[in-house]
């Protein structure tokens, strides 16, 4: 399936209303400037707004839907170049191609060196199946994501710094009702146990049909149990800041224009000394805090099911870092 992920004014307000400021941060305070992996999409617009704090990119970019199939990853390459990015461009899913270590046109991939910021900018759902090559359509999502974390570490173990990294993962808030159930009702890590138990009293989730836009509380359970226990085996310690919701670009289907609410989440990971005894998730209360939303251009909180309304002054990530990761900070290395 090619990228359609298509720029709208709240995803706008999300990148430079949460995303730069804890970036830009982090930058300045430690002196520091990120690798990047991700999606990108054609225009580059993220990478451009943080065109100065960018020293490598490692882009992704499948086939386009249009009849010249190439086209997309063709333009991604020319503005790469336009902007001056230094780094590559694999033709493919970042799913296919991080697995079978190839892309399309047979280059090789394998990861060189730590990345620092990862930005997943997926736009469908999390457990959307992706065309293969050869293999008809799979859901390869969850197992990139591990084999992502596997790359990252084995680069850490040769390396030893930088010893962080930003995720940033966008999906859409839609997943079945079946799909979800069968993910929560496997062994999850007792605070994600603790939240599903309440939530699915206070908002009993549907018994079939698709979530689209209501119980968030599920995916963001799920989310936060899957990050967490794939965190574990590379001895990252991490923290979560409070999730973002949206509104992105409606998507065409034979019912006509659906709406696309979407969910973005970003973690700071740390890895964690050959000598310590475990990882930390910050803050301990993270799943029963308030999301945020955007909502006229700003971002403001708003609890869902299960979760606590918290201090009245606005959302910032930086003071959010800050106030839950001071000694956290404290052990960057460049």
């Amino acid at each position: 399936m090619a990228n359609t992920f298509t720029d709208n004014p709240d995803k706008g307000v999300v990148r430079e209303s949460w995303d730069t400021p804890i970036l830009r941060y982090l930058s300045t305070q430690y002196s520091i400037r990120y690798r990047y992996m991700g999606l990108p999409g054609v225009k580059l617009l993220d990478l451009r707004m943080w065109k100065d704090m960018i020293d490598e990119v490692v882009a992704f970019e499948p086939p386009d839907e249009s009849a010249d199939r190439r086209q997309a990853i063709v333009e991604l390459r020319k503005n790469l170049q336009i902007y001056g990015f230094r780094g590559i461009a694999y033709y493919g899913s970042l799913e296919e191609v991080v697995l079978l270590k190839r892309d399309f046109e047979g280059t090789t991939y394998s990861q060189k060196g730590l990345i620092t910021l990862y930005n997943f900018d997926f736009c469908d759902e999390i457990a959307s199946p992706i065309s293969t090559q050869t293999r008809g359509e799979k859901v390869l999502r969850f197992h990139a994501i591990r084999q992502v974390l596997r790359d990252q570490a084995e680069c850490y173990r040769l390396t030893q710094r930088p010893n962080y990294f930003f995720l940033l993962l966008t999906i859409r808030n839609q997943i079945g009702a079946a799909k979800i159930k069968s993910f929560l009702n496997k062994q999850l890590l007792a605070q994600a146990k603790e939240f599903y138990d309440r939530c699915r009293v206070m908002e009993p989730l549907p018994t079939k049909g698709a979530l689209l836009g209501n119980c968030p509380w599920a995916l963001k359970t799920f989310l936060f149990d899957l990050l967490s226990q794939n965190f574990t085996n590379p001895n990252l310690s991490a923290i979560f800041l409070p999730v973002v919701f949206y509104l992105g670009t409606p998507v065409k289907s034979s019912q006509g224009q659906l709406e696309s609410p979407m969910m973005h989440w970003v973690v700071l990971c740390k890895f964690g000394s050959d000598e310590s005894h475990g990882t930390e998730i910050l803050p301990q209360s993270f799943l029963p805090t308030s999301s945020v939303t955007v909502s006229n251009k700003k971002l403001i909180w708003k609890p869902l099911t299960g979760e606590a309304r918290i201090r009245s002054d606005p959302p910032n990530s930086v003071q959010w870092l800050c106030d839950y990761g001071a000694q956290f900070l404290q052990d960057l290395s460049n």
